[in-house]
């Protein structure tokens, strides 16, 4: 068994990025195999997790079964890090409030994928999202639940993403977690990708620009991008900077539609949410263990 290869655990959350972690890393994917970063298609590897995590039932799989796993998804390749995302590592998003506690089973779930390779050293990554946005959006993403079955009545005074990290870290004592506001990605995308594959802040990536380009003008994307190459050696803190400055003038305010339309909310409730959002974000930058992401 292969132990010295790192395993990377992208756990999204659920619409945040839309699965853009792998395919902006995908466009460099032959830099990655050069520094041995492996990164395959989800859908080869996503079925490979679920049906041995459902056969296991929270036990450790035999070397054998680590090896035969492990295979299936790397081959024979010499790989250093292991780069693997789903939205579902967390639980299944329409069942997010079961038992009426925001993702209860966060530790339970992320403890089955990290005990499919248990000897190996693993990481966490997680972007976070403000629940005033994030639970209407997957609300509307599933088909399965109505409103008051989907809450299960779960206080939303109560929703938290550092409970969440917290189980996770209880479950998982060995490995690292790294966590990042989805609101902060236009900024920071580059340096997600440089930290979950590991890779050199100074070496430029092509899907480092691919999260501030759905938001901003085709002059802006064209200014932007033209910028930067001419400007190589750019601190990653200049680079946002810079993305900072494109966002406020070439924005376009209608790309980001946020539609909030819940039964008995308000806009005191989103004001409400918001409010506790930013106080736990401070909560967890204080975090032991946390890595915190921010412009």
């Amino acid at each position: 068994m292969r132990t010295d290869i790192n395993i990377v655990y992208h756990l999204g959350a659920p619409f945040t990025d839309n699965e853009q972690v792998t395919w902006s890393l995908r466009k460099d994917a032959v830099l990655l195999s050069e520094k041995n970063v492996y990164l395959r298609r989800p859908k080869l590897y996503r079925p490979l997790i679920a049906e041995m995590v459902q056969e296991l039932q929270g036990e450790k799989p035999s070397v054998t079964d680590q090896e035969n796993l492990l295979n299936a998804i790397v081959g024979k390749e010499k790989v250093k890090r292991l780069i693997m995302t789903n939205p579902s590592f967390l639980g299944v998003p329409a069942w997010m409030f079961y038992g009426g506690r925001f993702y209860d089973n966060a530790g339970k779930n992320t403890a089955a994928i990290r005990n499919l390779f248990p000897d190996n050293p693993c990481e966490f990554f997680l972007g976070v999202a403000n629940p005033a946005v994030f639970i209407p959006n997957v609300f509307r993403g599933q088909k399965e639940k109505k409103y008051p079955q989907f809450m299960e009545n779960t206080d939303l005074a109560t929703v938290r993403w550092s409970d969440v990290i917290a189980r996770i870290q209880e479950a998982n004592p060995d490995c690292p977690i790294t966590i990042w506001c989805n609101e902060d990605s236009p900024v920071i995308w580059s340096a997600i990708l440089h930290k979950i594959a590991a890779i050199d802040p100074k070496i430029s990536l092509q899907g480092e620009n691919d999260i501030i380009n759905m938001i901003i003008s085709e002059e802006g994307q064209a200014l932007l991008a033209k910028y930067l190459a001419d400007r190589p050696n750019l601190t990653e803190a200049q680079r946002r900077r810079l993305r900072i400055v494109f966002l406020e003038r070439f924005y376009l305010s209608d790309a980001v539609e946020e539609v909030i339309d819940l039964p008995s909310w308000t806009d005191e409730t989103v004001e409400a949410l918001t409010k506790i959002y930013d106080d736990d974000v401070n909560r967890i930058k204080q975090m032991d263990g946390v890595t915190f992401l921010s412009p």
